[in-house]
């Protein structure tokens, strides 16, 4: 079960996602949601107290990374991308949408 944080942390991320462009499809899968136009952007995993995305983003090409932000390029996981973020507060969703715009101007958008 989320958390009631987690659970309205997810609906306005997915509301910001979908809002992007109208050409944005939402592909629900068995471990994560894919959001794509020709090719997915982000993926959106969701646990307990957090909010997991992975991003279509080349994590070499921050300097830093974000804070909440790990290269995964080398790790599997579930979704697609080699940048993943973690909302764990509030004050995170910011910097997660920004991400996210990145994300879909990379792929084309």
């Amino acid at each position: 079960m989320l958390d009631a944080g987690v659970a309205e942390w997810v609906h306005d991320l997915r509301e910001y996602i979908l809002s992007i462009d109208s050409s944005i499809e939402e592909v629900p899968k068995k471990f994560y949601v894919a959001y794509k136009v020709a090719q997915n952007f982000v993926c959106l995993q969701t646990e307990k107290n957090k909010v997991t995305l992975f991003l279509k983003l080349n994590p070499k090409n921050f300097s830093p990374l974000p804070e909440n932000a790990r290269d995964v390029s080398e790790i599997g996981h579930y979704g697609t991308g080699n940048s993943e973020y973690s909302v764990r507060s509030e004050s995170d969703l910011l910097e997660a949408k920004n991400l996210i715009r990145q994300a879909f101007d990379e792929v084309g958008g």
